[in-house]
This record gives C-alpha cells, sequence and structure tokens, in this order.
C-alpha cells in the first residue's frame, strides 16, 4: 500500500507539538490554576453565607417557638379552672392562631396527663365512668324473661313480639321504654315485619337516641346502623348509603365520646356495609355521585384516627417519662420553658413545659405543656426558611433526624462531601441541617470567575489547540485517504488489466503453435480473443472516462441519435461476444421510438456497461433483456437480469465510484467498480436519471430515464 513517508509523519507532529501544543499546554495549565484559586475563594466565601443562613435559621426557629410558648402561657395564667369553658375557647383560639402547636396538656399533680382542649375520636377502653342502670320492676323482670326465652331459646318470634310490644305499652321509664323498643324491632328485623321494623328504629333515633343500655353504645348510633342494614335487606341501597354516611359524619364530630372498642366496631360495620353496596357490578350510577363524600369522609376518618391514637399514646405512657423531666428546682422552672423530645418507638413528640401553674379550682398543682406540630415545624417553617436564605443553584441542603435518616432536602439532590453541619438551640427540634457544596458545571465556574484575563487567556488557547489540532487531523487524513484510494484504484486496475491479458496471451499462443484439437474450438477462441479484448477495450474507456469527467475535459457532442438502431447493434454485439457462454440477450424495443439528441457513442458506453455488469451478476440464469420505450416525458432504457440480485442496503451504493458489494455472490465476480458510477455521470450529463431495482435471488433491473426535449450543445462538460 502507498502511504505517507514515515519522515514526512514524523516532521508534522514533531512540529505540531513544539511549535503548538507545548506552549498552549503550558498557558492552559497557568490559566487552570488561576481559575482554581479563584474558585477556592469563592468557595470560602460561600462557606462564611452558610454559616451565616445556618445562624439566622436557627434563631428562627427558636424565636418562632418562644413566641408560641409565651402567647400560650399567658393566656392559660389567666384561668383558675382546668376545663372552664373561657380557657377552652382561649385555648382553642390559639391553636387555629398557632398551628405549630399540636395540642395543649396539663400534668396534674406530676400523675397524671390531661389534654383539656383536645377533639378525640374516642376514648380508652374502660376510661368512661360507670352509669348503672335504673331499677326494672319485678313484673318488667318477669315479662323480659319470657320473651327472651321465646325469642332466643324457642325461637318463637311472635310470642316474643306479644310481650316486647305489651311491656312496651305498660312501661313508664324513659330507658326501660327505649330497652323494649330496641328489643322490639330486634324480634320483628328477625320475623321478616321489616317495614314494622324500620318504623321502630325511627322511633328510638327521633325519641331515645341517647340512651345507653349497661353503658353500650348509645342507642342513637345503633339505630342508625341497623336502619342501614334493614335498608340493604329490602334492597334500598340509596337509603342504606345515606344513613351510613350520615352516622359516619356524625362519628366523626364525636357527638357521643364513644370508647375505642365501641367506636372499632362501628366505623368497622360502616365500612363492611358501604364496601358491600361498592362490591355489585356493575356499579349504581347514584352510587358514583356519593363516592367522592364517601372517600372524604373516610380519608378524615383515618387522619383523626391516627391523631387519637398519638394523643392517647401520649397520655398513657409518658407520664414517666415527662416526670423524668419535670424540674428539679421549681422556683427555677417558673421562670423558663423546658424543651425536649420524648419517643415510644412509632410516635415521637416535641415537648415544650411551660411554668408550673396551680389550679386552684381543683386543688391541684401542676405544670402546662405543648406539643409541638413536627410536620407544620418542617414543612411550613424551617423548609420554607432553607428554600428562602439558601441558594439552590450553589448549595445542597439535608435535614437529618436523630437517626441520620433525610427527612427534608433541597430540591436539587444534594452531591460531594458536607461543607457544614449544624444542630438547633438546645438540640431542639433534635435535627440537623447538613449543607453541600454543589460542585459548579466548568462553563459556570469560568463564567463566574472574577478574573476575566483567565477566562479570555483560556478560550484563546482552547481556539488554538482545536484550530491546530484541526489543521493538522485534516492534513494527515488526506494524505492517507488520497494514499489509499491511490492503493485501491491500482490494486483493482491491475487485476482487472492482469485477467484479460493473460487469457490473451494464452490463446494466441495455443493458436500459433497450433495447439487447437478441431476447428470448432478455433472458432471458439477467437470468440473468446474478441470478447476478452472488447473487455479490455471497454475497461479502458471507463477509466479514461471517469478520469475526464472528474477533471471537466469530457466533451459530449449531441446530434440527432436514432436510440432503437443503437440498442439494436449493442444488443446484437454483446449476443455475438457472450454467444459461446450460453447466453442469451433479448431485446424489446417498442416501434417508432424517437430520436433525441444525444451523445451517442456516450449512450452506447453507458447501455454496454449495463449489459456487461448483468451479464457478470446473472449467475446461472443467463437471460438478459434491454427494454425501451417512452412516456410522455422521457426516453426509457431498462436492462434487467434474472441473477443473483442486490441486496437493498446497498442500492443506494453501486453507483458510487469502486464500490462493490461484500456478499459472497459478487465477491469472486470480477470488476473495476467504475462501469455504474460512469453510468450515471453519463445520463446525468443528459439532465436524466438512474436508479436500481433487485430483489435477492430475482435478479436486479437498471433504469435509464432522459428527457425527450434535450437542449441543443455543440458540447457539454
Amino acid at each position: 500500500m502507498i502511504g505517507i513517508p514515515h519522515s514526512k509523519r514524523t516532521r508534522i507532529f514533531i512540529l505540531f507539538l513544539f511549535g503548538i501544543g507545548l506552549p498552549s499546554l503550558l498557558l492552559a495549565y497557568l490559566a487552570f490554576r488561576g481559575i482554581q484559586n479563584d474558585q477556592a475563594l469563592l468557595e470560602q466565601e460561600r462557606l462564611q453565607e452558610n454559616r451565616r443562613v445556618a445562624v439566622l435559621i436557627t434563631d428562627s426557629i427558636d424565636k418562632s417557638i418562644s413566641e408560641v410558648e409565651q402567647t400560650f402561657l399567658s393566656t392559660i395564667t389567666v384561668h383558675q379552672e382546668l376545663y372552664h369553658p373561657s380557657l377552652i375557647r382561649s385555648v382553642d383560639s390559639l391553636k387555629q392562631q398557632y398551628p405549630l402547636v399540636e395540642e395543649v396538656f396539663y400534668f396534674q399533680n406530676l400523675e397524671e396527663i390531661r389534654l383539656p382542649t383536645a377533639t378525640l375520636l374516642f376514648l380508652p377502653d374502660g376510661s368512661r365512668q360507670h352509669i348503672p342502670p335504673s331499677s326494672r320492676s319485678p313484673a318488667l323482670r318477669v315479662n323480659l324473661e319470657r320473651a327472651q326465652r321465646f325469642e332466643f331459646q324457642q325461637k318463637s318470634y311472635r310470642k316474643a313480639l306479644i310481650i316486647y310490644q305489651r311491656a312496651f305499652a305498660e312501661a313508664v321509664d324513659h330507658d326501660r321504654k327505649a330497652e323494649l323498643l330496641r328489643a322490639k324491632a330486634r324480634v320483628e328485623k328477625k320475623s321478616h315485619l321489616f317495614d314494622n321494623a324500620l318504623q321502630s328504629y325511627e322511633t328510638i333515633l327521633h325519641h331515645y337516641s341517647d340512651v345507653r343500655i349497661a353503658d353500650e353504645i348509645p342507642l342513637g348510633l345503633i339505630a342508625r346502623l341497623e336502619l342501614a342494614s334493614l335498608f340493604l335487606t329490602i334492597k334500598d341501597s340509596l337509603s342504606a348509603v345515606k344513613t351510613l354516611i350520615e352516622l359516619q359524619s356524625i362519628l366523626l364530630q364525636g357527638e357521643w365520646m364513644l370508647e375505642k372498642a365501641q367506636y372499632a366496631f362501628l366505623a368497622q360495620r360502616v365500612t363492611e356495609l358501604i364496601d358491600e353496596i361498592s362490591a355489585h357490578e356493575p356499579l349504581p350510577s347514584w352510587l358514583q355521585s356519593y363516592q367522592t363524600t364517601i372517600d372524604i369522609l373516610r380519608r378524615e376518618e383515618e387522619r383523626k384516627r391516627n391523631v387519637t391514637e398519638r394523643l392517647l399514646t401520649f397520655q398513657e405512657r409518658m407520664v414517666g417519662d415527662l416526670l423524668a423531666k419535670f424540674p428539679r428546682n421549681p422556683e427555677a422552672s417558673r421562670i423558663s420553658t423546658q424543651r425536649f423530645t420524648l419517643g415510644t418507638g412509632r410516635h415521637t413528640y416535641l415537648v415544650s413545659l411551660l411554668s408550673p401553674h396551680p389550679i386552684e379550682g381543683n386543688q391541684s398543682n401542676g405544670i402546662w405543656g405543648l406539643l409541638l406540630n413536627a410536620d407544620h415545624l418542617k414543612q411550613k417553617l424551617l423548609q420554607q426558611l432553607l428554600q428562602r436564605h439558601v441558594s439552590s443553584e450553589q448549595t445542597g441542603w439535608i435535614v437529618r433526624g436523630q437517626d441520620g435518616n433525610a427527612i427534608l432536602q433541597s430540591d436539587n439532590m444534594p452531591s460531594g462531601t458536607t461543607t457544614l453541619k449544624t444542630g438547633f438551640v438546645a438540640n431542639f427540634p433534635p435535627w440537623f441541617i447538613d449543607f453541600y457544596q454543589q460542585q459548579p458545571r466548568l462553563l459556570d465556574a469560568l463564567l463566574s470567575s472574577r478574573r476575566s484575563i483567565y477566562l479570555g487567556m483560556f478560550l484563546l488557547i482552547v481556539s488554538i489547540l482545536i484550530f491546530g489540532t484541526t489543521l493538522t487531523i485534516r492534513a494527515v487524513g488526506h494524505e492517507m485517504e488520497l494514499a489509499r484510494l491511490k492503493s485501491d484504484f491500482v490494486s483493482t486496475i491491475s487485476h482487472e488489466f492482469k485477467s484479460p491479458v493473460t487469457s490473451i496471451r494464452q490463446l494466441a499462443e495455443m493458436l500459433k503453435t497450433n495447439r487447437v484439437p478441431s476447428e470448432d474450438r478455433r472458432e471458439r477462441y477467437y470468440d473468446v480473443l474478441v470478447e476478452q479484448s472488447e473487455r479490455l477495450a471497454l475497461l479502458i474507456d471507463n477509466i479514461l472516462d471517469v478520469s475526464k469527467m472528474e477533471e471537466g475535459k469530457k466533451t459530449f457532442v449531441f446530434e440527432q441519435t436514432n436510440i432503437g438502431e443503437l440498442l439494436q447493434e449493442l444488443v446484437s454485439t454483446n449476443q455475438d461476444r457472450v454467444r459461446h457462454q450460453g447466453f442469451a440477450i433479448q431485446a424489446e424495443i417498442s416501434d417508432g421510438l424517437p430520436s433525441i439528441k444525444a451523445d451517442r457513442a456516450a449512450i452506447g458506453q453507458a447501455v454496454n456497461n449495463l449489459i456487461d455488469n448483468a451479464i457478470k451478476y446473472s449467475g446461472k440464469a443467463k437471460r438478459v433483456i434491454v427494454h425501451a420505450c417512452t412516456d410522455n416525458q422521457h426516453l426509457i432504457i431498462s436492462v434487467h437480469d434474472c441473477g443473483i440480485g442486490i441486496k437493498k442496503e446497498e442500492l443506494t451504493k453501486v453507483f458510487e465510484r469502486f464500490y462493490r458489494g461484500g456478499d459472497e455472490l459478487t465477491r469472486g465476480v470480477k470488476g473495476s467498480g467504475l462501469g455504474l458510477t460512469l453510468v450515471k455521470q453519463i445520463v446525468e450529463a443528459h439532465h436524466g436519471s438512474v436508479h436500481a431495482e433487485s430483489e435477492l435471488g430475482h435478479g436486479s433491473t437498471f433504469e435509464i430515464r432522459i428527457p425527450l426535449e434535450v437542449a441543443e450543445s455543440e458540447s457539454r462538460t
């Protein structure tokens, strides 16, 4: 292969290295060090700014908590009774004004935690005061026992119903009438007297809602639950849903304070009945309109349940922890507040103990305290302060809890090493803020540099390096590409010339020495000599014409040409040339083809190349068809073979110079790779176009389209 001399390439690289490369690298290093120093100063300034912001944020949080503590303390000390209505109203008003406060509590006698203003969804089991049932008369007691035997043992609902009805009519006591009416409604439901049962439960709802029998759930809640169940039994789903929604709303409002087990029973039954209705397929259209209300109530119930369980856990389990935190010096505790964190594993409480204050009305002493809302402290105060005072483009931050897990972080993902870690005043809340110095992008670092001379020098050096490198690469690349093309061309042409010359020499020697066994064989040798000579001539013409066209020296002489006659001559000549190989070249030329102005020799050479190409790639199908016709505007000449075909991805490349397919079937076919290139150049010189269509294994078709009206010209370059 012909290449660039080694000494020349070495000289080019040495000149580039010492003339441009090394000086540029040295200047770039100095500029980069300057930028690094400037960046270090900038990072130090940002670190000082982060420290200032950290102090500002921690002081702001401490100030916000102190403001809440003082406001509540000044309000609480005015009142002398723990559950006085004015105290409840004042504290509720302050809780709405300061969402930082989750709840207010009173540590009574340092023995019991009271939540005087808390709105709870339920009470702990066993916390309600037992109410003894009113006494029953002997006659009523006898009637109830008889009715219950009929109802539960003998399943004689009719007899039981009669006794309940008579006893209800005779009863005078309000609670006894409620008890008997409930039993009557229960038996009516068992007897499938659904309308009567509905009426009985409606009566309970309107006249006996507040009655509790043996500390059970109030009858008003039981009646609503039973009404919903009855509506479902009689297929009145709409009324059932309305009743259940009403019952759930009442439970959330806390109209009747229930113990936890009672509330859980009712809430579970409401959920089960609603799910039973929702399980019907297809879902009723009217139910879809209530679905939003149901979802809202369920979310609100879940929220209030979590709040209630959290407060009850604090009330039940934090007494010992609070006592351990109680100030040892009572006089000192009257002057200042005390803040700390308590936890049960699942719940964490931010506690602020205010100054002790005696409750004279209850003859007790204790201490007021606040439970601070951690979510509000994080999301409404701390996060807003960080977003307001910390530049997110330059600094990332993470707020971590005591366990080290992130509870807040900046919008941009913090990365790199921690540049500053700070806590809060007195470690309250027990969180830490980690500040991260964001690694600036190179462009940002350059643009933010205060020393513009470094930036200008760096850009100038980079430009010089890029320009010099580009020129060197292009020069070397051009030389290498030129050498490769020369090598490929010489190799291809040498091979193409060698083959026909060798054939001609061998056959000529055999004919000269009379070593031909028969006259037929002699004639065949003559045909081969003619074929190889024409092939050699065609190859030489192709090379010369391609060279002339690329140099702009090829001249075309346009004259009136009979295309039909030209094609017949070409088909006949090529048929004679390859007859001994068994080829059949068929001409399908339409009658009356018009004469056009064209370069006869050039068109003949183009068609000849297409025929020669079709013969070489025909494979075992030794048949070529030359077709010619016209449409309204073009003369169309096509050459079709039934050979090996061309891959679809190679159809656009076959007209490139020296291109030959890499398929195993085409690799052994002789050729220079210039024939189709020359065809394209000749056709384009006649204002025409050429394209190929092919299918692997079924042959190829090359079509030339030349306008019928070609501009007259003596020559065309």
